[in-house]
């Protein structure tokens, strides 16, 4: 099952999904982290700013790797149009 899921090709709407909303929360920390180096000069959280930022980049990647690689239903699998 496992080897399944993480085979290219298979389950990619489900993996979007999932970077997806990586990359939301990683959005949040980032966010969370650079407000709080606004007040606070704990070298941690500059730290973590940087790398939830980059994670970020990271996760919009693979976002749209795996959106591309959903790409548009084949005609077969479209209702057929009715014209009345």
């Amino acid at each position: 099952m496992v080897q399944r899921l993480c085979t290219s090709g298979n389950h990619e709407a489900f993996k979007c999904g999932v970077h997806g909303a990586a990359g939301v929360i990683a959005g949040l920390m980032a966010a969370y982290n650079i407000a709080a180096c606004c007040f606070r000069t704990d070298r941690h959280l500059r730290v973590n700013a940087v790398v939830y930022t980059l994670l970020v980049g990271y996760e919009i990647r693979q976002t749209a790797h795996h959106l591309r690689a959903v790409g548009p239903a084949p005609a077969s699998a479209l209702p057929a149009a009715k014209c009345a």
